[in-house]
């Protein structure tokens, strides 16, 4: 059965639609489905959702108010909904949840407005679609009838699932958690009812905490995959580079690494000519195809650590991935670049590549720390010998985009030095977690991809714009100037060596440039993550003309970025591919057949020179049909998804390194201070949490926030930011994310009551 939203979905247009064809458009064809249809479209007109137009013919009802959301929990019991419109979030009240739970997509009508700095409040009057279809959760059984029930992990859903599983194949264990699929949602009084999956193991090794991970943040392996071969690629009409020495970069290392842009450059003009070649597979699928939806579906390649868990499927990953010294199929960009490192000129085009080698973190490191003036060859770049001045005119390229470059937040990344974490220690091109990336290395090959990624994807954007095309890209939420002012004066406070304007301000560049001197930078770098919000996709989809210039300067002004040279990493690079290969494939490159004016539709500018329609009207309507929010909504969500996946496998290992050093004297560093206590680090396991105040012994503390500190009122003792403190590890709760420590004597000898200190080692990173 079909969720609300594809009902809603397939309705919202003017004319509306006959039930007979909406049948059709969801696919219908037993008649059970058809009569739960007939009872959703009877509830949601009673809801005044839908109406009738006519007889037989539906309609989405825009006329009263409803506001489409995701409902959001704590797990203190406070809801809301986050607006899809981006206004102001409605307050929910228990009674108003309506059997929503954390993370549902939803309808909600205002019952009261806002008044100063209250929220408005609502009631949601509809599930669109639900996020949670599995849940980790805890089985126990009823004394009284013996009847199993399921306690979802996640305490942001406090409910019941009646289980449906026979009590005596499940008997509930301590040391397993459950993975229950739900099969019924809860409906007025009666609860919901699901069904054991499987069991898992809280201390199955690495494999089954992966596992666990897996399930809790509802990501699968099993997604069958359609049995539809690629499309093969006509070489006609493709730009051949095959005699161009182009260049992989790789610092990756697992089997099944995904592939990455190809990079070849050479002194030009004064500055220098970069070709980024990108692996082509949106040439091989059709949008709205199968292998498309299993794609959309997926969303993004997800690291588990050491290896990771495919995003394209074996066939793709076989046409598509860049193999040495063989031809490739690519997708490339020319771009030329002035001495400062400012671009001044781009081409597109598609094309054919033959990569020659592979550069590692070892030729890196050898290199860079390689001496100028040294003739001779060491051992380990002699293979790539014939291919230095290439390297050396990327890297120099590299550094000076890379200086240009003020849009990115780039900062350092603290991550525990351990195998089950290999992979997560390279740089990901292109890609933003929270809002920041990795700091600038010379010595690991993928954070020099990365900037001519960056500067790939900004390019595309301005280009897609010139010819008011639609794509996908990424939005940079402002800092707060407020925070920044925080922020600086805690700097001040930790380091007074820090230079500030006359006015005692700084901007997010200048601080986090400030920071690069500074002795507490670790802890700066930390305070600094706290502050910066996250990115969000966004759908370019220029209707009008004058919106569409409006849009364009707002755009072109944030340096935006549309991600397009990376399919192998997820689906918003293939979006974009797509609008690009059709502008390339497809565009009209002059205005009649007789014409002998061609257009190079891949060139800089090139859209000034346009004045017919582009596409053909198929093609446009197709693209049309799939670019809509509900797209960038799912893509946002996956992108929530593999964001708290990365967190939780980043902590596990810290919390399972922990458990090796239970009873064990270690320090910690203090990382924050609050009126309710300070948050402590454990060193080398970058595990941050809360030591309360009610812990640190019988005195009354009172927190100085401009100094940032707790002092005892009898003792004078304090507790401030950058302070180290010697604790010992007591128990670590894996589920919960927790580490118990105690205080143990500090550096004087002084006498400190055994205190508890709960550690939550939810990583930033």
């Amino acid at each position: 059965m079909r969720s609300v939203l594809q009902i809603l979905e397939s309705l919202d247009r003017e004319d509306g639609l006959e039930v007979s064809k909406l049948e059709k458009s969801l696919k219908l064809t037993k008649k059970i489905d058809k009569d739960k249809l007939h009872i959703a479209i009877k509830a949601l007109s009673k809801l005044g959702i839908v109406q009738f137009i006519s007889d037989d013919k539906l309609t989405v009802n825009n006329d009263i108010g409803l506001i489409k959301g995701r409902v959001r929990c704590s797990s203190k019991g406070y809801c809301f909904v986050v607006r899809e419109d981006q206004g102001e979030d409605i307050y929910i009240r228990e009674a108003n949840l309506n059997n929503a739970w954390h993370g549902d997509f939803v309808i909600v009508i205002i019952t009261k407005q806002g008044v100063k700095r209250r929220a408005p409040e609502g009631s949601i009057q509809c599930v669109l679609h639900r996020y949670n279809d599995i849940l980790l959760a805890k089985v126990e059984s009823e004394k009284s009838t013996g009847k199993l029930r399921a306690f979802p992990l996640d305490d942001r859903i406090p409910v019941t699932i009646e289980l449906e599983n026979d009590k005596d194949n499940w008997q509930p264990n301590r040391d397993f958690i459950y993975e229950v699929k739900i099969t019924k949602y809860p409906i007025a009084q009666f609860n919901a009812k699901g069904s054991i999956i499987r069991e898992l193991s809280i201390n199955g090794g690495v494999e089954g905490d992966i596992e666990l991970l897996l399930s809790k943040n509802n990501i699968s392996r099993n997604i069958v995959t359609p049995k539809v071969a690629p499309k093969k690629i006509p070489l006609k009409g493709r730009e051949d580079l095959t005699t161009q020495p182009s260049l992989l970069f790789q610092s990756w290392e697992s089997e099944n690494t995904p592939s990455l842009p190809a990079i070849f450059a050479e002194p030009n003009d004064g500055g220098n000519r970069i070709w980024i070649h990108s692996p082509t597979v949106s040439e091989r699928i059709n949008l709205g195809g199968k292998l498309d939806q299993f794609l959309k579906d997926k969303g993004e390649i997800i690291c588990l650590g050491n290896n990771w868990l495919d995003f394209l499927n074996e066939s793709l990953t076989s046409a598509s991935k860049f193999k040495l010294n063989e031809a490739n199929e690519a997708i490339s960009l020319m771009v030329d670049i002035n001495g400062d490192g400012h671009v001044t000129d781009w081409k597109f085009s598609t094309s054919i590549i033959r990569p020659v080698k592979i550069i590692t973190t070892k030729h890196l490191k050898t290199i860079v720390n390689r001496k100028a003036t040294s003739k001779s060859i060491p051992i380990a770049i002699k293979t790539i010998k014939d291919n230095l001045e290439v390297i050396y005119t990327i890297l120099h390229a590299s550094q000076q985009i890379n200086s240009n470059n003020c849009s990115s937040i780039k900062l350092d990344e603290h991550i525990p030095n351990l195998e089950r974490l290999s992979e997560l220690h390279k740089t990901f091109p292109g890609r933003d977690f929270h809002g920041w990336s990795k700091t600038y290395s010379n010595t690991d090959p993928q954070s020099i991809i990365d900037v001519y990624i960056r500067l790939s994807s900004n390019i595309l954007a301005n280009h897609l714009i010139g010819y008011k095309l639609p794509f996908i890209y990424k939005e940079h939420e402002e800092i707060d100037s407020s925070a920044i002012n925080e922020l600086t004066k805690t700097a001040l406070a930790l380091d007074n060596n820090i230079n500030v304007n006359i006015d005692g301000t700084l901007s997010t560049a200048e601080l986090i440039k400030s920071f690069d001197t500074s002795s507490e930078k670790k802890i700066l770098h930390k305070l600094l993550k706290h502050i910066i919000p996250g990115i969000h996709l966004k759908l370019y989809k220029p209707n009008l003309h004058t919106e569409a210039i409006s849009l364009d300067s707002e755009i072109i002004t944030n340096n935006i970025e549309s991600p397009w040279c990376c399919p192998t990493l997820n689906y918003w690079n293939i979006f974009n591919q797509f609008i690009l290969t059709a502008l390339l494939n497809d565009g009209k490159n002059k205005s009649s057949s007789r014409s002998k004016d061609l257009i190079e539709l891949g060139k800089k500018d090139s859209w000034k020179e346009l004045h017919w329609d582009l596409l053909s009207s198929k093609i446009n309507e197709n693209i049309n049909n799939y670019s809509n929010s509900t797209l960038i909504q799912n893509l946002n969500d996956i992108r929530k998804k593999s964001k708290t996946f990365r967190n939780n496998i980043i902590s596990i290992a810290q919390g399972r390194e922990a458990q090796r050093i239970v009873g064990k004297e270690v320090e910690a560093i203090i990382t924050g201070v609050q009126s309710y206590g300070f948050f402590a680090e454990i060193n080398d396991l970058t595990a941050e949490g809360l030591v309360h105040v009610s812990t640190l012994g019988d005195d009354w503390y009172e927190y100085r926030s401009r100094q940032n500190l707790l002092v005892g009122r009898k003792s004078k003792k304090t507790y401030q930011l950058g302070q180290k403190v010697n604790i010992r590890v007591l128990k670590v709760d894996i589920l919960k994310n927790q580490i118990d420590l105690e205080l143990v004597k500090d550096e004087d000898n002084e006498s400190i009551n055994d205190n508890e200190i709960t550690i939550d080692i939810d990583s930033e990173n």
